[in-house]
């Protein structure tokens, strides 16, 4: 008997099955039924469904947006380095273009050249140059910028040169000024102004007059620009005039200069 009652629970869905295909009205009530009892699981399962999905696309897209960020961030620091670079290429071709018409100018023939290191200490104004004597650099060439006189080769290698500036304080220029025609030594304080010595106490200078070279010794060819006068004083013998000069050439921003071979006609 237990086994003939365990197949009652197969015989009865098979009988109401058999009856609701018999029976329409049977058929749509079970039908009822079973949508009635099953709704809730449905709904429940398509809600499951849904915010699976929606997760899925979600995070797909957060992802990808991420992605796209990255690849934003990577081509904005990308454009800003070629900025940067284009800027800097600008600003080289305008101080070339100052030094080619500043070469133009005098007859003489120059070399050009980069200044690749400095010994900018208190006792020594020093810059490298990324020439030498392959180019055609000798020891005391002049070296010039647009603004005027920069100072003079001091050592020379084969590819490389050292050269001392004007304000080195073993840096001396005889110079005069230009409306005066005083004459005096233009010497290296190792600051950023210059010192023009062994002035005469009757001679006329005037703050804010041009001091230029004067040409007296072969090294320094005449009337290269050294600077203006800013301050007239006695100097410490009593018996000249010592006057404080800013020099022309910005020499904490030069990168660039010119290596006169020739001297310019006088």
């Amino acid at each position: 008997m237990r086994r003939w009652r365990s197949y009652y629970f197969l015989a009865v869905p098979i009988v109401f099955l058999i009856l609701s295909f018999q029976y329409s009205r049977l058929n749509e009530a079970a039908r009822s039924i079973f949508y009635s009892l099953a709704r809730p699981l449905l709904v429940a399962g398509s809600g499951v469904r849904q915010v699976a999905y929606n997760v899925r696309y979600n995070a797909g897209t957060f992802w990808d947006a991420v992605a796209k960020q990255q690849e934003h961030l990577a081509l904005i620091q990308d454009l800003e380095t070629k900025l940067l670079h284009y800027r800097e290429m600008e600003k080289e071709n305008q101080r070339l273009k100052k030094l080619l018409n500043f070469s133009q100018a005098p007859a003489t023939k120059s070399i050009g050249a980069r200044v690749i290191g400095e010994d900018m200490t208190p006792w020594k104004k020093v810059i490298v140059l990324d020439k030498g004597s392959r180019n055609g650099i000798k020891k005391d060439m002049v070296l010039v910028a647009p603004e005027g006189l920069v100072g003079r080769v001091l050592e020379v290698e084969p590819y490389t040169a050292r050269a001392i500036l004007l304000p080195d304080p073993d840096s001396r220029v005889s110079a005069l000024t230009s409306a005066g025609r005083s004459q005096g030594v233009i010497a290296g304080s190792g600051m950023d102004k210059l010192q023009m010595k062994y002035l005469a106490l009757d001679t006329e200078v005037a703050i804010g007059e041009e001091v230029v070279t004067s040409g007296i010794e072969s090294l320094f060819p005449k009337g290269l620009l050294i600077g203006k006068i800013e301050l007239i004083e006695k100097d410490s013998d009593g018996l000249h005039l010592l006057a404080v000069v800013t020099p022309a050439v910005p020499f904490s921003k030069l990168e660039e200069v010119l290596c006169l071979v020739s001297s310019p006609q006088k």
